[in-house]
């Protein structure tokens, strides 16, 4: 299974995000996380598409997991921009 980020724009309303997790939940997905406007959903492809269908205002796009490492040298970096 994968993990789906569903984003209703322009949105801040927990009201709404109330009724879409209860939308997902009655169509087999698992509702894992919510926030204002945003909610992370755990099903297959094919039942995304499904809650899509269900939440036409929402938008969705497979979570993506990035982490920043830190720099190791940065007056490497420093040096080199003085240096243009």
């Amino acid at each position: 299974m994968a993990r789906y980020v569903f984003h209703l724009p322009r949105s801040l309303d927990t009201k709404a995000v109330t009724a879409a997790k209860k939308t997902a939940t009655s169509m087999g997905a698992t509702v894992v996380r919510t926030a204002a406007g945003q909610m992370l959903v755990e099903t297959t492809p094919s039942k995304a598409a499904k809650v899509a269908e269900a939440l036409p205002e929402w938008r969705y796009g497979l979570e993506r997991l990035t982490a920043r490492l830190p720099e190791k040298t940065p007056l490497a970096r420093a040096k080199y921009a003085a240096a243009r």
